[in-house]
């Protein structure tokens, strides 16, 4: 035991330096998928975001002037068609061209079985089939990289088990709060890039109770913000980055909007990472009770 316990001495300096390495390690601006593309590491929600095609045609050239390359939208959102016509006046305009832009969406009911009223069978609808049909987008150039959103580590080897394409990216819930730790891992080690929503815990959702716990009022985001000079809700972004997660926040403030991409000038301590990594919860606050019922639940 005694011996034992002398190499563990002897190698703790080394262990120190390896974690301060890791601690300091400089946070990359973009992160490559398994499909070979580069998906930005901040990108901006906009999932209930906007209140009309106006307001959305004046944050998204915002966003894109603070240096947002990546845009998170879902047909459900009811954006898709505004975030184009916004994008496709700024590349008009020659300020970006649209190679510089990562968009990121959620396949539609276009992709899934349909009665004869026009429908959606949801009874019917086998999410590898759904998968199958993402391949042939890929294959017929219509999109580059593919993954999954919502998806338990069960559901996700069912598709990698019969795919031709693995899946690039996961987005789902995690913050300090919902760390979904085993799924995040499991996701790192099959080389999924994980996506987080709600990456600062959702706090301007339109269903939170006043007693609701606020991950960015935390006493110790709050603390550790002072300590660098930050914003809570930058901290909260860098604590993601840091872990190799991209992180997408949403806001239609111009101030947050700026503040929310400025998160690669500082860097967490291990102690530091390790106090937020304390804070989780388990704290889902995206449970898609809808969906209880289905077979395919991943909660």
């Amino acid at each position: 035991m005694s011996v034992l316990f002398g190499r563990i001495v002897k190698k703790l300096p080394q262990l120190s330096l390896l974690l301060s390495k890791a601690a300091d390690m400089e946070v990359s601006k973009s992160i490559k998928l398994n499909s070979g593309h580069e998906m930005p590491t901040i990108g901006l929600g906009t999932y209930t975001m906007f209140k009309d095609q106006a307001d959305m045609l004046t944050v998204i050239p915002a966003a894109i002037d603070e240096g947002y390359r990546h845009i998170d939208t879902a047909t459900v959102y009811g954006t898709e068609t505004f975030i184009g016509e916004a994008l496709e006046q700024m590349i008009s305009s020659g300020k970006i061209r649209r190679e510089e832009i990562f968009i990121t969406c959620k396949a539609s009911d276009e992709l899934v079985p349909k009665d004869e009223n026009g429908d959606v069978m949801y009874a019917d609808i086998d999410y590898v089939d759904t998968w199958k049909a993402l391949e042939e987008c890929v294959e017929e150039g219509q999109v580059k990289s593919i993954g999954l959103s919502n998806f338990n580590i069960e559901q996700i080897t069912r598709v990698c088990d019969s795919a031709k394409i693995q899946p690039s990216n996961l987005q789902v819930e995690l913050n300090a709060y919902t760390n979904n730790k085993k799924l995040a891992d499991w996701c790192e080690e099959k080389g999924i890039v994980v996506s987080c929503y709600a990456p600062l815990g959702s706090p301007g959702r339109f269903w939170k109770e006043s007693a609701d716990l606020n991950l960015i009022e935390d006493e110790v985001v709050v603390k550790i913000a002072e300590i660098h000079k930050k914003t809570a809700a930058q901290v909260a972004l860098r604590f993601l980055l840091q872990k190799g997660y991209v992180a997408l926040p949403k806001s239609a403030n111009p101030k947050r909007l700026a503040e929310n991409i400025d998160v690669y000038d500082f860097n967490l301590s291990v102690d530091e990472m390790a106090e937020l990594d304390s804070l989780n919860k388990d704290l889902r606050v995206y449970c898609e009770d809808y969906a209880k019922s289905s077979p395919y639940y991943p909660f």
